[in-house]
């Protein structure tokens, strides 16, 4: 069926059975690992499962060594000895698993609830525009319906906006996030209208300044600066009232409860990074 074996590697010494199968010393060889690396302080469950991963490679590589003509002992020796710095190997399974956490921790605590938020606010505004509700209108210039620009909003889409914010604070202090990460998971539509903002001004700016000449009479050659075919500032100021100050006010006015609550895996999560 098998042999037993002593091997002596690295100033550890342990009987190994040594059977026909790709299975070399497994449970030896975990044993020999865990007494290599130590205590990782990353939790019985997980520091088995890098054992086990560790002990698969390595039993790997002793079958790979076989095949090359080694004996099974030398083979199992070799790749037990293939890892020549322990320590090294410890710093880099620690770290590897550090950014995973702190991954992890972002991920729960800022991205899934701001995501969570940009689709539940924006999925009801519009639903509001697909059922045919009307915004209101504030028209900023007394000569009316023209081309004045005006603030726009949709009242029953501000009037949810505090309860949204109030489930994305609440969903990231869950998860243990920071009171800035409760507040950027709250504000997390508004924030994307104001980048989007930024991107697309420029843009039209430019693509104005490069159309504007195929349109002008005479075919003659005019010289157009950008900046006056940028939106009158007036006009952006009221954009961004319209569908960044008031939403956030109204996201900000639901999460602020939130905001100094201290989240109940807070501390636990922290303690992990």
């Amino acid at each position: 069926m098998g042999r037993t074996a002593d091997l002596r590697i690295g100033g550890l010494r342990y009987k190994c059975l040594f059977i026909a199968s790709p299975e070399y010393c497994m449970k030896n060889e975990e044993e020999s690992i865990k007494e290599r690396l130590g205590k990782l302080g990353l939790g019985t469950r997980r520091e088995e499962e890098i054992v086990r991963e560790l002990s698969k490679h390595l039993t790997d590589h002793a079958a790979a060594l076989e095949t090359r003509g080694l004996s099974r002992d030398s083979a199992a020796r070799e790749a037990l000895e293939s890892v020549s710095n322990w320590t090294k190997l410890r710093n880099e399974i620690l770290l590897a698993e550090s950014e995973e956490t702190t991954m992890n921790y972002r991920t729960k605590a800022l991205w899934l609830p701001a995501l969570g938020t940009f689709t539940l606010s924006m999925g009801l505004l519009s639903l509001l525009q697909v059922s045919g509700f009307q915004p209101r209108f504030y028209w900023l210039s007394k000569t009316g319906m023209s081309m004045q620009p005006y603030l726009m909003f949709y009242l029953p889409w501000l009037i949810v906006l505090p309860l949204i914010g109030a489930v994305a604070a609440y969903w990231s202090q869950r998860a243990g996030g920071k009171p800035l990460h409760r507040l950027l998971a709250a504000l997390a539509p508004p924030i994307g209208m104001l980048l989007f903002i930024f991107a697309i001004i420029p843009l039209i700016s430019l693509l104005t300044y490069m159309l504007m000449p195929l349109f002008l009479h005479g075919g003659g050659h005019h010289e157009i600066h950008p900046i006056l075919h940028a939106p009158p500032m007036i006009a952006v100021v009221a954009f961004l009232v319209s569908w960044v100050l008031l939403p956030a006010m109204g996201l900000l006015l639901g999460a602020v409860p939130f905001l100094r609550m201290q989240g109940s895996h807070q501390s636990s999560v922290l303690s992990c990074q």
